[in-house]
This record gives structure tokens, sequence and C-alpha cells, in this order.
């Protein structure tokens, strides 16, 4: 089972938007799928189309059984919703562990976990970094994007003392548009900068208003609009991680 973390210290990047992506590409697929959202404004549960209101991944950090928390969506993904109760997680001796030890009895249950972040760092995020075996990290060809890059990269390193087992997969380019000079400029020097960090470039996926249509109608981007240029893209970025997968 492959556990994916989805993560980078920077707001707006597309995060959500690709782990959301991710699990449907790997639903879409017959993969057997489980999400996680651990960020407490919940935009990965609304995408998803999983109900809010129920309990979720702030239970399950708090010793609840993870099939008591399951909701199975109309996109065929099983997810564990967020709630603002998140915000109040505060880092604790050996409390990193906590989602680690919660999701080892799904391990035969599910291919593919994806877990979404918020966008600092702090307890959610290692306890999400604790658990996993891929890190993906969604950048935006912006001048901030250096800087999250090597933040993220520092602190996975970091988390590979305790978790030997947590891979740096690479860096996602989210909506990107080639045209501008400024944007080949910024992914080549996200390529170089990442390769150097351990974190290479593994897609740029382009932009489409196809993926913000089908979020606001909480529908998969693969039933909603498969042929776009973002489902085509995140697919293939699904497939480089499968085959990773296959030959670990």
């Amino acid at each position: 089972m492959q556990i994916i973390t989805a993560a980078v210290i920077k707001g707006g990047t597309g995060k959500t938007t690709t782990a959301a992506a991710l699990a449907q590409a790997a639903a879409a697929a017959g993969k057997r799928v489980l999400a996680i959202d651990l960020d407490p404004q919940a935009n990965f549960t609304f995408v998803l189309g999983a109900d809010q209101t129920q309990q979720g991944s702030y239970q399950l950090l708090h010793g609840t059984s993870p099939q008591d928390l399951i909701q199975h969506t109309a996109q065929n993904i099983d997810t564990v919703a967020a709630s603002p109760d998140l915000a109040t997680e505060r880092t604790t001796p050996a409390s990193a562990k906590r989602l680690e030890a919660a999701l080892a009895p799904l391990r035969r249950k599910y291919d593919y976990i994806f877990i979404d972040t918020p966008p600092t760092m702090g307890e959610l995020t290692f306890n999400a970094l604790q658990a996993s075996t891929g890190l993906i990290i969604p950048l935006e060809t912006d001048n901030n994007s250096l800087q999250g890059l090597y933040q993220i990269t520092d602190i996975a390193h970091q988390m590979q003392r305790s978790n030997p087992k947590l891979k740096i997969l690479g860096t996602v380019l989210t909506r990107y548009d080639n045209r501008p000079k400024i944007n080949r400029y910024l992914k080549d020097a996200i390529t170089q900068n990442g390769k150097a960090a351990g974190a290479p470039l593994l897609a740029a996926i382009r932009a489409g208003v196809a993926i913000r249509e089908a979020q606001a109608m909480q529908q998969s981007l693969y039933d909603y609009a498969p042929r776009s240029k973002p489902a085509q893209d995140y697919k293939a970025l699904f497939d480089i991680i499968n085959k990773t997968k296959k030959r670990g």
C-alpha cells in the first residue's frame, strides 16, 4: 500500500487539487482508495463529496477506529473528513506517530491512501509525513516556490530519520502555462533546484477550467471531463506513481 502526502509550506499551490486529482485517477484506474483530510479548511473533504459534519480525522488522531470514521463517497473514494477541530492540535512528545498507528489496521484494505495537509508546518503535517511512504510537493511557477521547496524537502529529510520508508517522490507544477517566459524560467529553476534537493520534477499540469468546475460540482475529474488537459496530465502523473510502486 502506498500512503502519499501532498504537502508544502505555502498556500495556493494546488495542493488539495493535486491530492484530489490523484485520488480520483487512482479510483478511475480501479484502485482501492482512501483519502484523509488533515487540513482544518476541509477543502479536500468538499471536493471529494464527503460530509464535513460527520466525525473525521480529528477523532482518528484521538483514538477512534478508522472503520467508524470512513465515508464512502459517490466518487468511489473512501474518505475521512476534516473538521475545524484540527486547528486545535498541538505537538506533544511522540504525538507525531498517532496517524501511523491509526492506519496500521488498513494496510491490506487499500492500494492507496492520499493525505491532504494544511499549508503550515506543525503537528498535522508531521503526522502525515510520519505515516507516509511518499511525498508529493505541488508548486506554482512563482517567485516564492523555491523557498517552499527548500522548506518541505528539509523537513522531509529530517522526518526520514524516524520514518525511513518516506520517499520524496518529487515536485508537481500546477496550473502551468508555458507561454510566459518567466514561467519557463521558473520551471527550469524548480527542476534544477528540486533535483539537487532530492525532489525531481514529476509533471507540469496544464491549466484548465475543468478542474474548478468538477470541484464545484463535487464530481470526479474523470467523470466530469476525462479528456481535459488537467485530467490527462494528472492521469500521467498517477501512472508514474503507480509504476514507482510496482518497482518498489
